[in-house]
């Protein structure tokens, strides 16, 4: 009797080898142990801060640099193994005879080919019920290429049968890859009710909790570049959600101090944020407030539409603090920001658009554009995903207290992002280059790395490195930033 393999524990964007032998063993301490190694070797009087805003939604981002000084947001790292290293499950019944439109997407699914089987598998699903075994390989496919939005209704086929659980757990999976680890929870309880020894949801629960549990986190940074601007940063961050977990809550302190020779200049603020899941727009809020010199109230918006591929943002932002400069820190420039990014998956792989437009109270306007492609072509392996873009930024005229490109700027970039990790370490390196297409704008190369390293249960370290040389104002110019952080969950 011939029996049919199914995988069950399912994980999408394919990056960690879990470990099998000694020598996987070996690379997993070794992993566990850089982030310990890279902190220590960090010289503190290099500390940095990247110039960037601060996100106005309670999901933490990781920050990846782009060529053209601008920054290109990251989701948090997640435990992501790679799916054809997961051990395989034998069914108790007969593999069922299947036409040969079917039996292609498991010899497909056989050889480690997920894009593919994902793509026929919707396909076939349009058009007919594949059987509970061919049901979960699409799922398991569609999940672990990305396409998570696509994957839900297909675990959501697998209710009943000696399948169920498996599809429960790549379902509470996949909530929990999309931010919604408030709805992954019980899904995870109710498998671990029929089945307490399931090790998929076992690990799921934990990373859950880990996610929902109240956290403190404090870092320190700070960045310097080729002008002599140098800044210093410290920030106190605790976060916590309602019993529902799906209202988010956030109170922050922070200090910055920037300068130039000669010039200096601080400023502290106090932050408020709160973001609502379970709401249909998803709606979030930032409350800011300096405590010193700058009086002013900062508020920024922003809702999700169409199951969260298209962002709005509004608001009145501090742009004395994004500026990076003392004298811009001296002036207490404001902005009103409209801003709007949306995202759309594609056979090629995913293509995410942002526009954001600032009004400052100087006078001045900026508007930057990004559109970026993240492939799906893998030719080094699962662990690296190339990736293109094009970046620009209008300024309204030319000040030295901000980058203001009077002529415009226009980069064309690629380059190559590496993720590796498991459930208590992550670490993640991107290098790019990139060549000017219009204006100002002329060869540029960026480079970061970073990781988040768990020593216990309840306390983490992290780090986060990137440098990068463009051109501006007619010149070469060079940054380059660290930051360093600690976080401390309450459970």
């Amino acid at each position: 009797m011939k029996v049919q393999k199914v995988q069950t524990q399912v994980q999408p964007h394919p990056f960690y080898q879990p470990e099998r032998t000694t020598a996987v063993s070996h690379r997993r301490l070794i992993l566990r142990c850089l982030p310990c190694v890279m902190f220590a070797t960090v010289p503190l009087g290099g500390l940095a801060q990247p110039n960037s805003l601060s996100p106005n939604t309670a999901i933490e981002s990781q920050r990846l640099g782009t060529p053209n000084g601008g920054w290109l947001p990251l989701p948090s790292f997640k435990f992501i193994p790679i799916p054809g290293a997961q051990k395989a499950s034998e069914s108790d019944a007969q593999s069922p005879k299947r036409p040969p439109s079917q039996q292609r997407i498991v010899d497909l699914n056989t050889a480690g080919e997920y894009q593919t089987v994902g793509t026929a598998g919707l396909e076939l699903m349009a058009k007919e019920k594949p059987d509970d075994e061919l049901q979960l390989i699409i799922a398991n496919s569609l999940a672990w290429t990305g396409r998570l939005r696509a994957a839900i209704p297909a675990y959501e086929a697998l209710t009943s049968g000696p399948l169920a659980s498996a599809a429960q757990v790549g379902l509470a999976n996949v909530h929990r890859w999309r931010g919604r680890d408030d709805i992954a929870k019980p899904l995870y309880d109710k498998v671990l009710a029929v089945e307490p020894e399931n090790p998929d949801a076992i690990e799921g629960l934990e990373l859950a909790n880990r996610e929902l549990s109240p956290r403190t986190l404090i870092e320190v940074g700070g960045s310097t570049d080729s002008t002599d601007n140098k800044r210093r940063i410290l920030t106190t961050n605790h976060r916590w959600r309602d019993q529902s977990g799906a209202k988010i809550y956030e109170v922050e302190a922070s200090g910055v101090q920037d300068s130039l020779p000669g010039i200096e200049a601080a400023q502290q603020e106090v932050t408020l944020r709160h973001h609502d899941l379970s709401l249909a727009l998803k709606p979030s809020l930032e409350l800011s407030m300096p405590t010193r010199y700058d009086h002013s109230l900062y508020a920024s918006g922003a809702i999700k539409l169409a199951d969260d591929q298209i962002t709005l943002e509004a608001g009145r932002v501090n742009w004395s603090r994004i500026a990076t400069n003392p004298n811009a820190l001296r002036a207490s420039l404001a902005a009103t920001h409209l801003g709007a990014s949306a995202t759309q998956d594609f056979s090629m792989g995913t293509v995410q658009g942002k526009l954001h437009y600032y009004n400052i109270t100087d006078g001045n306007t900026i508007f930057t554009t990004n559109l970026h492609l993240a492939s799906v072509w893998r030719p080094l392996g699962d662990h690296f995903k190339p990736f293109a873009g094009i970046e620009t930024r209008s300024a309204k005229f030319n000040t030295s207290n901000y980058w203001s490109p009077e002529l415009g700027s226009g980069i064309l970039y690629a380059g190559l992002l590496g993720e590796w990790g498991d459930s208590n370490s992550n670490l993640f390196a991107s290098a790019q280059l990139g060549s000017g297409i219009y204006g100002e704008a002329g060869s540029s190369w960026s480079i970061s790395a970073g990781g988040k390293h768990w020593l216990s249960n309840d306390v983490a370290i992290g780090m986060n490195l990137w440098a990068m040389s463009s051109w501006r104002d007619g010149s070469v110019y060079k940054a380059q930033s660290v930051n360093l952080n600690l976080e401390k969950l309450w459970r």
